[in-house]
């Protein structure tokens, strides 16, 4: 008999954990597991990239705890489904995850947590503590989130389990000749929200362009802030250089156009979309914030990370950083190390590992 396992997740709208997500269920084995994802909100801009035809998805309007009837429908129908493992994401998911402990005592309960949560009021952070004990296992993604949720949310170390996120891209292999370019295309792919601090990377290009750097900003993706950024490209005279390609779904195409990679969030746990400009051998430029700097510090050439956009001071490390680049080198380097330690087919060996293991105890 196959073993039933339930995800809950918010949205499957653009986002690391939303991606995430959809790697897990293009490469869980249908043969071992039944699976059914459980969607508490309509919004599902990413559900044409799951492949697997084997999945079952049911999706809900559960956008407040005041849709008590489709609150009640979740409810039935993961209680009918009897999930021997309840896998979530993210912080609502993860709570409702554990109060369905209570009626399915039997279910192992996981909570995958992405990000540092800095949001985190006193009241939600009593909520997550006192709730923990109903939980069987936390996925974290980066050593810096596995020790904050020690120190922070007091769970357990025996029930914390780190597992980095995972790429599932076919990459491209190049010859070793270095390519000397005179100008440089810069990407983004992110939702246009604050936290991401896209100005900043605006600001970057400015920057660049007035210390005789001719670069072109890429952003992929969409949000509540892309007036607001258009209008700052615009204040910059630098409209002409910063593109905006919305939503796009076959990410690869993206970072092909691309020869540097940059995310200039103010906060980050380990993001997905680094993970993906590695495997595609893309140099990067980042925030020193999260999981970030452990992972990047093994590629200094290949990498700059600076801790505010808007410091030229700081700005002139990637002024440095790009006139000294080695784009092809880099590809190498970069995607030799992400094949290695993020393809989906490593994540999902472990992750069923995970599985098996909580069915054994």
């Amino acid at each position: 008999m196959k073993i039933k396992i339930a995800y809950i997740i918010p949205t499957l709208n653009l986002g690391g954990a939303e991606k995430q997500q959809i790697n897990i269920l293009n490469c869980i084995d249908t043969q071992i597991f039944d699976v059914k994802i459980f969607v508490l909100k309509n919004e599902v801009q990413l559900i044409s990239q799951i492949k697997n035809k084997n999945i079952n998805i049911e999706i809900f309007n559960i956008y407040s705890i005041n849709n008590i009837r489709e609150l009640l429908k979740f409810f039935v129908s993961i209680i009918k489904y009897k999930p021997d493992i309840i896998h979530s994401h993210m912080y609502n998911a993860n709570l409702l995850a554990r109060l369905l402990k209570i009626f399915l005592p039997k279910s192992k309960i996981i909570n995958h947590i992405h990000g540092m949560s800095k949001w985190l009021s006193f009241r939600k952070l009593f909520l997550d503590k006192f709730t923990s004990f109903l939980v069987d296992k936390f996925i974290v993604v980066s050593q810096e989130s596995f020790d904050l949720r020690i120190k922070r949310e007091s769970y357990s170390k025996e029930k914390l389990f780190l597992l980095m996120n995972s790429v599932n891209i076919q990459i491209n292999r190049v010859n070793t000749n270095n390519i000397k370019k005179d100008y440089f295309n810069i990407g983004m792919a992110s939702r246009l929200i604050a936290i991401k601090n896209i100005k900043g990377a605006i600001y970057m290009v400015k920057f660049l362009l007035d210390r005789g750097i001719n670069v072109k900003l890429k952003i992929a993706g969409d949000g509540l802030e892309k007036d607001n950024l258009m209008n700052y490209a615009i204040n910059l005279g630098i409209d002409k250089s910063v593109e905006f390609y919305g939503f796009i779904n076959k990410i690869e195409e993206f970072y092909e156009e691309i020869d540097i990679y940059c995310i200039s969030s103010f906060t980050e746990d380990m993001p997905l979309s680094v993970l993906e400009a590695m495997m595609l051998g893309k140099p990067i430029i980042a925030s020193k914030v999260g999981g970030i700097p452990n992972l990047l510090n093994k590629f200094k050439n290949c990498s700059v990370m600076i801790s505010d956009f808007f410091n030229d001071e700081e700005l002139n490390k990637v002024l440095h950083f790009i006139k000294n680049l080695n784009i092809i080198n880099c590809k190498i380097k970069l995607q030799n190390f992400a094949e290695n330690n993020f393809s989906n087919k490593i994540y999902c060996k472990k992750l069923t590992k995970i599985y098996l293991d909580m069915i054994k105890q």
